[in-house]
């Protein structure tokens, strides 16, 4: 005797056959990963199949008008620039953009892309030979100085760059295992900013700087503001709708009120002194805005047109934070020389890449004093010329 399922087991078994049903006949995802993502020109890059669903047929287009039939190819684009990379699997495609950078650039960070440079000096002639880039990661690479070495393999200097969206900034970090002398210069592609950084001895290190490409981050699409209610003539069959006046729209306008000047300020004025290679900047809010100065009780003007030239007021007391902008082998630190007469009673000693916490008070004393020529005393990077050319000037005025 045949027996019959109750219907609701029944109605459950038919539901989870044309579920799988449907899955069976979905058309497979393909996905696919490209080793080095960020190739320069020349180097070999490996492709690999990833997608979830095995597949028995391939079908690459390299966008340069090659192409490959297996699972993982290997492939070299000749020249720079952006290639559109498509995979056919399994009646089902993909495809991504490859930008290849010149054969002498490193590009890394894809999602905020950075290429970097280097230049090494010739020991022989002091001629500039640029170097040879090998991209490894989306964060790393390494270049080597086959112009002057004659071995491309051998690697010369390793770069690294990260986010820091925690401390605002893009973090680049080099080492150097070489004594040539080079120049290194790393651009924001999305900015235009430009950073040079230069070894100048046969030391064989590196350096780091966290502080001059500000962290920008993801551009996520702009929301679309709401549409004003519509006043074209509602389609036939279609319900019209009235929208009822808040009672915000029928309110008496409130009278404009009377605008009370802004108070003088009255707190601590704020004040930042950065130090660089040889020269001083105060509050450099164009390219460190993370550490502007804050009008406050006491008055203070910036000579632009001067790298560490401000004025200051008789009787007044200012919170200086002191910042070590420099980063690179070649400025392990600046050293702010003492003035008693403003407080200053100790040189000061600033790490390289650091900011000073907590700031130093510079209190210009009532009834005059000289103005105040303050200095870098630190002479182990570079020459003591070089940091005697650190001059900054305090113009003191009543």
């Amino acid at each position: 005797m045949t027996r019959k399922l109750p219907r609701s087991i029944a109605a459950g078994a038919l539901a989870f056959a044309a579920l799988w049903l449907a899955r069976a006949g979905a058309a497979p995802t393909v996905t696919f990963e490209i080793d080095p993502p960020n190739p320069v020109a020349g180097q070999v890059a490996r492709l690999r199949d990833t997608s979830p669903t095995a597949a028995t047929s391939w079908l690459w287009d390299f966008g340069d008008g090659t192409s490959a039939t297996t699972a993982s190819p290997s492939h070299a684009w000749a020249s720079p620039g952006p290639y559109t990379v498509r995979l056919v699997a399994q009646d089902a495609s993909a495809q991504t953009t490859v930008t290849v950078s010149a054969e002498t650039a490193l590009r890394l960070l894809a999602t905020h892309p950075f290429e970097i440079t280097i230049d090494a000096k010739d020991p022989g002639t002091g001629a500039p030979s640029p170097a040879q880039a090998i991209a490894i990661s989306d964060r790393f690479g390494w270049f080597s100085f086959p112009g002057l070495t004659h071995d491309p393999g051998n690697p010369e200097v390793t770069v690294k760059v990260l986010e820091a969206p925690t401390f605002g900034h893009y973090w680049i970090f080099w080492s150097a295992m070489t004594s040539l002398q080079y120049t290194m210069t790393v651009r924001d592609v999305s900015t235009g900013q430009v950073q040079v950084y230069e070894k100048t001895d046969a030391a064989a290190c590196g350096g780091w700087d966290t502080q001059s490409f500000p962290y920008a981050p993801p551009t996520t699409p702009a929301r679309t503001a709401t549409p004003a209610p519509p006043t074209a003539t509602p389609q036939p069959g279609q319900p019209t709708h009235t929208r009822t006046p808040t009672s915000a729209a029928t309110a008496t306008p409130t009278p404009t009120p009377t605008v009370t000047p802004t108070a003088t300020p009255s707190g601590p004025t704020q004040l930042t002194l950065r130090a660089t290679s040889w020269q001083w900047d105060w509050c450099p809010s164009a390219d460190q805005g993370f550490l502007p100065c804050h009008a406050g009780a006491c008055p203070y003007e910036i000579d632009l047109s001067q790298h560490g030239v401000i004025t200051m007021h008789q009787g007044c007391s200012y919170q200086v934070t002191l910042y070590n902008g420099d980063s690179g082998e070649f400025a392990p630190f600046h050293q702010l020389n003492a003035h008693p007469e403003i407080g200053v009673l100790n040189p000061i000693s600033i790490p390289m890449g650091q900011i000073l916490t907590p700031p130093i008070t510079i209190t210009i004393p009532a009834g005059g004093i000289p103005d105040v020529n303050f200095s870098c005393l630190n002479t182990s990077c570079g020459n003591a010329q070089q940091h005697e050319g650190m001059l900054g000037l305090i113009q003191i005025v009543p």
